[in-house]
């Protein structure tokens, strides 16, 4: 009863202003990290026992009316994010770096680009640097370029979301070019370093800014974190090979 008090506690408009500066969007208290399938299934099941009962009373005691779900902090140490790189595929690098530099600045925004002599310089600074709560920060590699970009005063909660947002507007206007989601940073580096390609590294995303993007934002840009490291995605396929 504890725990349902104080978790009961986490909805409410209060709580949402406190935490995210603002009401607007209602309350969430939860987010869903597997099977959203099984549970939208469920609930359609539900929707039609409803729909198809006498007694609508007694209907509200059904079994169906509830989902066992396992309540998990997230920040619990058990759950790793890891960012998840881009790579861009057949691009002019000079026309794709203005057009970004133009996009923000159309967005009420600004870019300013680092140069350093190599990637592995780029990626000490990227790592080390102190941002600002008003900069989203990337760093990047291209044949013969490495650095960090910095766009100051971003509209979007995440960094992954700005680069994201981009990338997509950026690609409206280059049919031909293609991305491509990375796990590791040194693949980044080999396939980025190669001629009419250019790769972006991300930070990892803080724990605290996932509910809070989600609900100033909305549903996060696709490829935004990684449930652990790269090497850990093959046993997927490895153990669904055992299991055939």
């Amino acid at each position: 009863n504890q725990i349902a008090q104080r978790l009961g506690n986490l909805a409410s408009k209060e709580k949402m202003t406190d935490k995210y500066g603002s009401d607007a969007n209602g309350t969430l208290v939860y987010a869903m990290g597997d099977g959203n399938h099984s549970l939208a299934t469920a609930k359609a099941i539900w929707e039609a026992l409803k729909t198809q009962a006498d007694d609508k009373d007694a209907i509200m005691e059904h079994p169906a009316r509830y989902a066992l779900v396992e309540l998990v902090n997230v920040h619990d140490e058990g759950l790793n994010f890891e960012p998840i790189h881009r790579v861009v595929f057949d691009v002019n690098i000079d026309d794709l770096l203005a057009r970004m530099k133009s996009y923000f600045e159309d967005r009420g925004s600004q870019l300013t680009q680092t140069l350093l002599p190599d990637v592995n310089a780029a990626l000490k600074q990227f790592s080390d640097i102190e941002k600002s709560s008003h900069e989203h920060i990337f760093a990047f590699v291209a044949k013969g370029m490495s650095g960090f970009m910095t766009v100051h005063n971003p509209s979007l909660n995440l960094d992954v979301g700005s680069l994201q947002a981009f990338l997509d507007y950026y690609f409206s206007y280059n049919p031909t070019a293609r991305v491509d989601y990375i796990h590791g940073a040194d693949v980044v580096t080999e396939l980025g370093s190669k001629e009419g390609n250019i790769g972006f590294y991300l930070p990892c995303m803080a724990k605290d800014d996932l509910f809070k993007t989600v609900y100033l934002d909305g549903a996060l840009p696709r490829k935004t974190f990684s449930m652990g490291e790269a090497e850990e995605k093959r046993y997927y396929l490895e153990c669904r090979k055992i299991t055939e």
